[in-house]
């Protein structure tokens, strides 16, 4: 696994050796930050179910201002340290071990918004529509935040969401990725 485009194009990354997790392949990010473009630069990002925390760091690479990674699992919390450490990026860095719908409420009660939220939860455990729901009534998301979810393609989008806008789905082999913008 690495970082495919940025400042730091071609560093490699450490990542969990678990089947526990499921690294984003280097195509789905091509895709995703295609998409992204220039939106990149200068956002806040969330980090959801970060993993190795990957999309942070490709984020941070091509110039977002700041990532807040959200991974509660005590296996990767460790490669996702090292890889802040090895790129230096600590600084440019808040990383939360706890439950992400803990931390999203926490974050709300701080004020606190997102320009990008990454959010790619472990395959088809409910985890899509729950979380995309909680974000949905949540003011960390503004009319400018666009959301990104990496699912496989069995599981479903909530069909109810109020603020949140579905923009373009692309699939990927078994994987589909859905892009949402917050509206108000």
């Amino acid at each position: 696994m690495r970082i495919i485009s940025g400042e730091f194009r071609s560093r490699r990354l450490a990542f969990p050796k678990s089947k526990k997790t499921r690294p984003m392949t280097d195509r789905a990010k091509e895709v995703i930050f295609g998409i992204l473009g220039e939106t990149v630069a200068g956002a806040q990002v969330l980090d959801l179910f970060a993993g190795s925390g990957s999309m942070g760091l490709e984020a941070l690479s091509r110039g977002a201002n700041h990532v807040t990674f959200v991974e509660k699992g005590d296996w990767a919390q460790k490669p996702l340290k090292k890889n802040l450490t090895s790129l230096g990026l600590e600084k440019k860095a808040t990383l939360f071990n706890e439950d992400v719908f803990r931390c999203l409420r926490k974050l709300q009660k701080r004020g606190e918004t997102f320009t990008l939220i990454f959010l790619d939860p472990p395959y088809n455990e409910g985890l899509v529509k729950k979380t995309l729901n909680e974000l949905d009534h949540s003011d960390i998301v503004t009319p400018l935040t666009q959301l990104i979810v990496h699912r496989s393609r069995q599981e479903k989008l909530p069909e109810t969401l109020q603020r949140l806008k579905v923009l373009r789905e692309k699939q990927i082999g078994q994987a589909c990725l859905s892009f949402l913008s917050g509206s108000s």
